[in-house]
C-alpha cells in the first residue's frame, strides 16, 4: 500500500477525533492519490484526490471535503442517481451536504454550493433535485425568449459553478456520458472534478454499471458500515444528533438483527488506553487508543407476553436476541414476561437459549410493571431489553438506564430509549 500523503494522513486523523462517525468511514475507503482529478471525488468505494489541492487548502478544509465526501458517500448518493443528470445530482446534493456541515462548524472551501438561506432544508436530495431542475427549465425558457449569451443571474440558485459547466440539459447529459467513461480509468486518465467534493457512480469491476444484486449488496454492506459507525461514535459521546436525518434515510432495509446486535454494541461499558495501540489504523499510519470493552454485566429482557403478541414472534424474539445477548458475555441475562403485571421471571445461564418459549400472560398490555420490578429488585442493570408491539396505553417512566425497544410498530415513539425497527 503506498504511503499516503502527510496532509490526507493528518486530516482524516484529526477527522476520527472531531467525528468519529464521519472519520470511522474514511479510514475504510480507497485513497488514490490522482492529480489528474483537481481535486477530490468518490464513487463510494474509492476517493480521489490531488495532492497539491490539498496542500494549498490546508488540513482544515482538507478535513471538510473529507467529511463532504464521506456523507455523498452515507447519502448514497453513488448508488440513488438513477438516469437523473449527474452535474444537477452533484448540485443537490451538496445544498444538503454543505448545510449539515456548516451546521457542524466544518470550514469548507468558499467555491462551493451552499443552502444558507435554508430554502431546502429538511429535504431528501431527490427532492431537490427536483426543484433544482423545475428552476433549470423556466430559466432555460426565459433565456430562449433573449437574445444569446445569458447572465449568471439566470442560472438556478445555488447552481453554475465555474463558466465551463454546461447550463443545457441535453448538453449536460452529454457531458455526463462522456465523463462517466472517462471515470473507468484511474490516476491521470480520469476527467477532473466539476468541482470539489464530487461524488461518481459506483462501477463493477469492469466499469460497466451495476447490476441490481450488486446494488442490493453494495447498499446492504454499506448499512451495516454506517451502523457501526454509529455504534462507534455513540461510545465515544461524539454523534452529532444533527446527523439523526441522514442516518434515517439511510439506512432503513438493514435486518433488525443487525441493527438490534449494533444498537446494544453501542450501550457497552468500555475504556480507552494508549498501552495497546488501535492495531485496525495502524496500516494507515495512525497511532490511536485502543478500545477495551467491559462486559455488559447484567441485562434485563422483557418480552410482551400480551394478548396482541403471538405465540410465533415470541419465540422470534427469544432465539434471535438471546443468541446475541450471549454473545456479549454479560454477567446474567433476567428474562421477564410481563402483559398488564409481571407473571414470570427467569434468571438464564450462560448459553441457555431456546426456539419456543413457554408463555406466560396473554392479558392487556402495562410497560411500567416490568420497570418497577427492575427497580424493586435492588440489582444493578447495563441496559433493558423491550420486545413488544408498542400497544399500550400507560406511558412508563425512564429507569435511568439505557433502553432498547424491539417492535414492528412503526407508528409509534417512546419518550425515551431507542427503537429498533423489527420487520417479522
Amino acid at each position: 500500500m503506498a504511503q499516503l500523503p502527510s496532509i490526507i494522513t493528518k486530516a482524516r486523523a484529526r477527522l476520527l477525533v472531531r467525528a468519529p462517525f464521519l472519520g470511522s468511514i474514511a479510514l475504510g475507503l480507497e485513497w488514490v492519490g490522482a492529480p489528474g482529478i483537481g481535486t477530490m471525488a468518490t464513487d463510494g468505494r474509492r476517493v480521489w484526490f490531488n495532492p497539491p489541492w490539498c496542500e494549498e487548502h490546508g488540513i482544515e478544509k482538507t478535513m471538510g471535503v473529507i467529511a463532504h465526501e464521506v456523507f455523498h458517500i452515507v447519502n448514497k448518493h453513488h448508488l440513488r442517481r438513477g438516469d437523473r443528470n449527474a452535474d444537477l445530482w452533484n448540485a443537490a446534493a451538496d445544498l444538503l451536504i454543505n448545510r449539515l456541515l456548516e451546521e457542524d462548524k466544518f470550514i469548507l472551501p468558499p467555491d462551493g454550493l451552499f443552502d444558507r438561506e435554508r430554502r431546502f432544508a429538511g429535504l431528501p436530495t431527490e427532492t431537490i433535485y427536483a426543484r433544482l431542475l423545475e428552476e433549470q427549465n423556466w430559466q432555460q425558457s426565459r433565456r430562449n425568449q433573449r437574445q444569446e449569451g445569458a447572465t449568471q443571474s439566470d442560472k438556478p440558485y445555488g447552481w453554475g459553478g465555474s463558466p465551463t459547466t454546461p447550463t443545457d440539459p441535453d448538453q449536460q447529459a452529454g457531458q455526463s456520458a462522456a465523463d462517466g467513461n472517462a471515470d473507468r480509468a484511474e490516476g491521470e486518465n480520469l476527467s477532473p472534478a466539476r468541482h470539489w467534493g464530487e461524488v461518481r457512480d459506483l462501477t463493477a469491476s469492469n466499469g460497466e454499471p451495476l447490476s441490481p444484486v450488486q446494488r442490493r449488496q453494495a447498499e446492504h454492506d454499506l448499512d451495516i458500515r454506517i451502523r457501526q459507525a454509529v455504534a462507534s461514535a455513540r461510545r465515544a459521546g461524539k454523534f452529532s444528533t444533527g446527523y439523526e436525518e441522514v442516518i434515517n434515510v439511510a439506512t432503513n432495509q438493514v435486518d433488525w438483527r443487525d441493527k438490534f446486535r449494533i444498537s446494544f454494541d453501542g450501550l457497552l461499558r468500555g475504556e480507552v488506553s494508549w498501552a495497546r495501540p488501535n492495531r485496525r489504523f495502524v496500516q494507515h499510519g495512525l497511532y490511536l487508543p485502543g478500545w477495551r470493552r467491559v462486559g455488559p454485566g447484567r441485562i434485563a429482557y422483557v418480552l410482551d407476553t400480551s394478548g396482541s403478541i403471538t405465540a410465533h414472534e415470541l419465540a422470534i424474539y427469544a432465539a434471535g436476541v438471546l443468541g446475541i445477548l450471549e454473545e456479549t458475555g454479560p454477567e446474567e441475562i433476567i428474562l421477564i414476561q410481563c402483559d398488564a403485571r409481571v407473571q414470570h421471571v427467569a434468571h438464564l445461564e450462560a448459553g441457555e437459549t431456546f426456539d419456543r418459549i413457554e408463555v406466560h400472560g396473554r392479558g392487556g398490555t402495562r410497560f411500567q410493571p416490568a420497570f418497577d420490578w427492575i427497580a424493586d429488585s435492588g440489582l444493578a442493570f447495563s441496559a433493558i431489553v423491550y420486545a413488544t408491539d408498542l400497544d399500550c396505553i400507560d406511558e412508563p417512566q425512564d429507569p435511568g438506564v439505557p433502553v432498547i425497544w424491539l417492535t414492528p410498530n412503526r407508528n409509534r415513539t417512546m419518550p425515551f430509549g431507542e427503537i429498533v425497527d423489527v420487520r417479522l
